[in-house]
Formats: C-alpha cells, sequence, structure tokens
C-alpha cells in the first residue's frame, strides 16, 4: 500500500494520470504478445507498415535518408509527449504557491531617525591642476615633447665663403692684415735644410724659451690642429678648434686682438691644416662636417674643394698631398678620397674602401709617391699602393698591428725611412720603412701615457720638418711640457716654462725652416717657443 501511494504520488507530482499510464503499459504487452504469435516474418512486415503509418513527413523531409527521418519524427514525438505534461505550467504554480520568508524583524520600541547625508563641497583644484606657481601666478604652457630643432652646428653653405672676421677688431687693421696675407702668398722664400749633427741640432733647440707675448688664446674652443707659415719674415701660425673656427695669430703684430684674427669657415672640428706645396697663399682644411676647403689669400674666400653627402654624415678626419694639385682624404667611413684641387665641383676622382672603421690619419710617402699609409681605429697601420688599389677591397703591402687603436701614423719626411705611430695602448712605434717590399718591422717603441680623457684632444707625435731622427709630442707629466725624442725613442730634451705653460699642449708644430716650436693646448691657447 505504501509502495502504490508513494507511485501515485509521484504521478501526481509529474502531471501523468494513472489512466494514461496504465493505458500505455496494455498497449505495450498487446504488441509483445502479436509479436510471438505471428513469427518473425509477420513481425517484420508489421513493423516496417507500422513505421510508414507512424512517419509524419513534412515538406522537405523526401530528400532525407530513412535514419535521419526516424531522427526528427522521434524529436517530434518527444517534443508532443512533454507538452502534453504540462511542465512549464506546473513549475509557474508551483513558484506562486511558494512565498519566500522575510528574515526583517519588526521594528519595536523607539524608532530610529534616518539622517540624511550631507554632502561635502568639492575641494577646489591644486595649483599645480591649475598651472599656477606657489603664489598663484599663471606659469607658461610646457613645451612639446619633441619638436624637431635643425642642428646647433649645421654646415656652411657649400661654395665659396668670403673671409669675414669673427672677433672685434679695427677696419683699418683688417685691412692691414688682408694686405699682409697676400704679400706673404706672393714671397717664394723656401729655407735651406742644413745637416747639422744631432748634438748641434740639441744645443740649438735648448736655446727656445717661452715669452708672455708669445703667449695668446687664438680660438675659442679646443685646439685640433696647427700649422705654421714657411715665411721667414713674418712669423704666422694658423689653428683649427672644435667648432668650425680658424685663427690667424702674427706673433709679432699688435693689430686687431693683438695680432690674432677669428674666422669661421667650418661648422665641425677642423682635424688638418696645411699650406700649399707650391703655393703658400693657399691654406688647406678638413673638417668633421665633411668639407675640404681652401683658403686662398689673393680673393680672400675659403673655397670648397671637396665634401661628402650632407646626410650620410661622413668625417674628413686628415688629407696629405700626392702632387701639389691632388690629395688624399681620409674619412670616417673607412675610405680614402682621392682629390683633385683643379677640377670643377665637389667630389672625388676615386674613392677607395681600406679600412672597415674610422680611418684617422693619412700619409703619402715623400720619394715614392704611389705609397701612402693609413692609421685607424682597429688598431692597424696599413700600408698601400694606389698603382694596385681597387674600388672594393684593396689589398695593402703590409699592416702594423697595434693593440688598441692608432691615433696617428706619418713617414718620415725626406726619404720616409721611418714610419712614426702614436697609439691609445700607451706606445710611441717607430717602424723601418726603408724597404717597401712588404716586410716593414719595429724599430724602436717606448712607454708613453696618451690617456688624455674626453676633455684633451688626443697626442699625435709628429716628426721635425727638417730631420728625419727627431719627432715631438705632448705629455701628461707634470710640470706641463712638450717632450722631443730621437728615432730610436730616446727623450732629448722637453720644453717647459714655470710661469706661461701649465696646460697639457696636445697638438705641436714646428716651423718648416726654423727651429720654432708652437704648442696648443684645449683652451684654445698657442704657446710659441722662440
Amino acid at each position: 500500500m505504501a509502495t502504490k501511494r508513494l507511485r501515485s504520488k509521484s504521478l501526481a507530482q509529474t502531471g501523468i494520470s494513472p489512466e494514461l499510464k496504465r493505458n500505455k503499459q496494455t498497449k505495450e504487452a498487446q504488441v509483445l504478445l502479436l509479436q510471438v504469435d505471428d513469427g518473425p516474418e509477420q513481425n517484420n512486415k508489421n513493423t516496417e507498415e507500422d513505421d510508414k503509418k507512424q512517419l509524419h513527413l513534412l515538406p522537405g523531409d523526401d530528400s532525407l535518408s530513412e535514419f535521419e527521418r526516424r531522427r526528427l519524427q522521434n524529436l517530434r514525438d518527444n517534443a508532443a509527449f512533454f507538452s502534453t505534461l504540462n511542465i512549464k505550467q506546473a513549475k509557474e504554480n508551483l513558484s506562486t504557491t511558494i512565498q519566500k520568508p522575510s528574515n526583517r524583524r519588526p521594528a519595536r520600541g523607539l524608532q530610529i531617525e534616518k539622517i540624511k547625508k550631507e554632502s561635502l563641497p568639492r575641494r577646489p583644484p591644486s595649483l599645480r591642476l591649475q598651472r599656477k606657481d606657489p603664489h598663484g601666478e599663471a606659469v607658461p604652457a610646457p613645451p612639446p615633447v619633441w619638436e624637431w630643432q635643425p642642428p646647433e652646428h649645421a654646415r656652411q653653405a657649400p661654395g665659396p665663403i668670403k673671409m669675414i672676421q669673427k672677433n672685434t677688431v679695427k677696419d683699418m687693421d683688417e685691412v692691414t692684415f688682408m694686405r699682409t696675407l697676400k704679400n706673404m702668398g706672393k714671397c717664394k722664400e723656401k729655407g735651406t735644410k742644413k745637416s747639422v749633427s744631432t748634438d748641434s741640432f740639441i744645443t740649438s733647440i735648448n736655446a727656445l724659451t717661452l715669452k708672455s707675448e708669445h703667449v695668446a688664446k687664438v680660438v675659442k674652443d679646443r685646439i685640433f690642429s696647427v700649422v705654421v707659415h714657411p715665411s721667414e719674415t713674418k712669423l704666422l701660425v694658423c689653428t683649427g678648434d672644435k667648432w668650425g673656427k680658424l685663427g690667424f695669430w702674427d706673433v709679432n703684430s699688435r693689430d686687431g686682438n693683438d695680432g690674432v684674427f677669428l674666422y669661421e669657415p667650418h661648422s665641425r672640428p677642423v682635424n688638418c691644416l696645411s699650406f700649399g706645396q707650391d703655393n703658400t697663399d693657399r691654406l688647406y682644411s678638413c673638417s668633421y662636417d665633411g668639407t675640404v676647403r681652401c683658403t686662398v689669400f689673393e680673393q680672400a674666400i675659403f673655397d670648397e674643394i671637396y665634401a661628402t653627402p650632407e646626410d650620410d654624415d661622413i668625417r674628413c678626419c686628415h688629407f696629405d698631398f700626392l702632387e701639389p694639385n691632388t690629395m688624399l682624404v681620409c674619412q670616417s667611413d673607412g675610405c680614402v678620397a682621392v682629390v683633385d684641387t683643379r677640377t670643377q665641383g665637389t667630389g672625388a676622382e676615386n674613392i677607395y674602401h681600406v679600412h672597415g672603421k674610422l680611418a684617422k690619419t693619412v700619409s703619402v710617402h715623400p720619394q715614392e709617391k704611389n705609397y701612402f699609409i693609413t692609421a685607424c681605429r682597429d688598431g692597424y697601420v696599413s700600408v698601400w699602393d694606389i698603382r694596385h688599389m681597387k674600388t672594393k677591397k684593396p689589398s695593402s703591402v703590409d699592416d702594423l698591428p697595434h693593440s688598441k687603436s692608432v691615433s696617428s701614423a706619418y713617414f718620415s719626411p725626406g726619404t720616409g725611412k721611418n714610419i712614426l705611430t702614436t697609439s691609445l695602448d700607451d706606445r710611441l712605434n717607430i717602424f723601418d720603412s726603408s724597404s717597401m717590399t712588404g716586410d716593414i718591422r719595429r724599430k724602436a717603441s717606448i712607454r708613453h701615457d696618451n690617456h688624455v680623457g674626453r676633455w684633451l684632444t688626443n697626442f699625435r707625435a709628429v716628426w721635425h720638418p727638417m730631420r728625419e731622427d727627431v719627432f715631438v709630442v705632448g705629455s701628461m707629466h707634470r710640470p706641463r711640457q712638450i717632450e722631443l725624442y730621437d728615432d730610436h725613442c730616446h727623450m732629448l730634451t722637453t720644453f717647459s716654462d714655470p710661469d706661461y705653460l701649465g696646460s697639457v699642449c696636445s697638438i705641436n708644430a714646428f716651423h718648416p725652416t726654423q727651429n720654432i716650436l708652437v704648442g696648443g693646448n684645449s683652451s684654445g691657447r698657442l704657446h710659441v717657443f722662440t
């Protein structure tokens, strides 16, 4: 009885009446009896006919397979069966009869008064947000995050530039100075190179002294190059600084600023200066701005004779003459350009890629002009034969390795039998280049402090222009001095003065025909020992 009661209760909850359930079971039993009595064949036949009767085809079902038709019919029968159970209606009736009990307790006694919250006044924005300073005054709008600006030291305009002085001098002094330059260019004085012994030379060179009137600030910034005019009647010194200024100093004159006249032919460091081999009225200069210019005293202009593409940012580092009208220019991209000063335009005749890094100096053999050497940042001094040069990947005659970057390398004047190098491995080296057959060996070497720091120009040891056994170089020793060595790297003497020489002279040069030494420091000051 209990089981029947539970079963009827479950059927009542599901919405299926007992009579409907009983009729369904009776039909199933009758079907089983008919299947047993009629046998398998009759049973299969009746099943197929019943299936055909039970399948209610809808439009579009004719193209389906028998299996798909049966599946769709089963879905329809199931949907019709569940619709007869009224499950959705039973769910709605159940939700209306069941009420969720309330957890809220009835309030008794004193009632709590609701206090309305007052909204606080808005805090005023800070002075920073109002763009005001602590005094309440408006500050200017900030500049944009990035704004393109032209380079601070842009390259000078292409073509010739007039010689316009950058220092304040009297008009009469300027006219006098230009007349002096023109007259110096016309003179053809050439000193006789007397062959004297080393001892006699040292005796004469030790007599050089530094006077107060022979110290002057010629350019505004760090000195990168110095050259002395070969005239024997007037002492004229030229120097180039870090930002393209070119200073002329008539040492024994008081015109202008104590004989100093300043010009600006370049915009970046002027790293090399040289007077023409045949024409001393022409001063050649190359700069890191990628140009080589010729100062023509007769016309008072700075003529542009070579220029690299400005967008490529290629620097012209150094040059030397193959012939009076042909020069070799080494560049920061490791190339050497052959420039003919007689041709029109600012291009090169040939460009040879000799190094993978910056080529710092170039020097031509004084007798065998087809040979030249280059000093590179990669630590090699390479010897080249211009007769066998190729545009791409030329082969060197010989390579002289150094452990660190090489600052300079020069053939000795006269015969070119020695090569003098200065490198950042704190060495001064001399190689025997008397035979240019590819077997150049180290002749002498000495330790020398070449680490000058970032604010001083690197040392570049240079030969005396009249001797092959003497060279001069700056020094980091105290008291400040300039050192003179022989071709075996033995120190001969030093130049110093406790009163007027108190800084490092990185760049030094001798007069071409006289015993006069000029040293330049990194504040634009020249010291002339006479």
